[in-house]
């Protein structure tokens, strides 16, 4: 059973609102890769944990990345426990808005590119132009694989940073094992599979529209939601390294 799979047989028990035990989830901070030492440990993580799962050929310099986390719109987020790197997920950002330059591109509209356009094209006429994040490049190290809490620490803060954007669906290209664990965030299947690129596996593309970011973000206790309401991790959009739990 996969680590993803795991977290799906735990999630009924979370969704009950049974708090997660936060003692193996302590001394957790995250930051945004922005800086070279940030970026090369999330790096590092996906290349550890693809070559373990046995998604990518081992490459020279242990390091795994693509021309997106080059993009304006891409952006990573690494988890260290106690200092250590060991979880780490990527957002990227399509905007449709013509002109902010370089917010065009995101990996999940070259795989399902009839399917995103669309999705798009059904968000409600408002007073800005229909966004998307896909949700992409979840890794944890392969000596917490079975540690579903830092999958939830992941969501929750992906999430944190879809909400800041002002994204109207969050998308991901999700293996078919992993699609019962998305659907329970509130995520809808919308087509597939497909070979994504890099990767050797096959992919669904699923969408989480923003009317449902409520449940994705309030089911699972992995800190406490009023988190996005008092800028504590105000300090990621800062360069800083912040604690998962605003009481640490």
């Amino acid at each position: 059973m996969s680590s993803l799979q795991t977290a799906s047989a735990n999630l009924a028990q979370t969704r009950r609102r049974q708090p997660l035990d936060r003692s193996a989830l302590s001394h957790l901070t995250v930051r945004v890769a922005a800086d070279p030492q940030t970026r090369a440990d999330a790096f590092s993580l996906r290349h550890a944990s693809y070559v373990a799962g046995g998604y990518i050929d081992a490459r020279p310099g242990g390091m795994f990345s693509d021309p997106y986390d080059d993009k304006p719109n891409c952006q990573s987020l690494v988890i260290y426990k106690d200092a250590r790197p060991v979880a780490s997920v990527r957002h990227c950002v399509l905007d449709t808005d013509p002109e902010r330059q370089g917010w065009h591109d995101i990996p999940a509209a070259h795989v399902f590119p009839e399917e995103v356009r669309a999705l798009l094209a059904d968000v409600p006429q408002a007073a800005k132009p229909a966004k998307a994040t896909e949700i992409n490049r979840l890794v944890r190290h392969p000596d917490f694989a079975t540690d579903y809490g830092l999958v939830f620490v992941l969501f929750r803060f992906v999430s944190f940073m879809v909400i800041h954007e002002g994204s109207d669906m969050m998308l991901s290209c999700v293996r078919r094992n992993h699609m019962p664990f998305y659907k329970r965030l509130d995520f809808v299947s919308i087509a597939g599979p497909r070979a994504y690129p890099e990767l050797k596996f096959t992919t669904n593309l699923m969408a989480c529209p923003q009317a449902r970011y409520g449940t994705a973000l309030n089911n699972y206790e992995v800190f406490n939601p009023r988190a996005m309401e008092t800028g504590c991790y105000d300090g990621l959009f800062r360069g800083e390294t912040v604690d998962v739990f605003e009481e640490s």
